[in-house]
């Protein structure tokens, strides 16, 4: 992972709401290596290690999370999540989020952010 969260998020809060942004992919070179399931659990922990490196980032700098999850969530706009997490920051929700839609498709560990519900 090359970008600071913190560094990211700012980015992202300064923006357009609904913008996403990559910490880090995992593309599948092969077929084969998106169905072994072996590497898939080992890309899995790794990446969830990852996003709770993240998350305690951004917790230090937004206080803890509204809430966090291990599942597809309505403010974010990725398929097949396994660990996610949201703050509040001012009129904005602001997101953390590791999702493997399918195999074959990348794994990713993003941030965003979705149009505040304080409803």
């Amino acid at each position: 992972m090359n970008n600071s969260a913190i560094t990211l998020a700012k980015e992202l809060l300064e923006g357009d709401i609904g913008n996403l942004e990559e910490l880090r992919i995992h593309e599948f070179d092969e077929d084969a290596a998106a169905h072994d399931d072996d590497s898939l659990e080992k890309l899995y922990r790794e990446f969830a290690k990852d996003f709770e490196r993240v998350q305690a980032e951004l917790s230090k700098q937004y206080g803890d999370p509204s809430r966090t999850g291990q599942a597809d969530d309505d403010v974010i706009p990725l398929s097949g999540v396994f660990r996610f997490a949201i703050w509040l920051v001012d009129d904005q929700q602001l997101f953390a989020v590791a999702a493997h839609e399918d195999r074959g498709v990348p794994i990713l560990l993003m941030l965003g952010t979705a149009a505040g519900d304080f409803g």
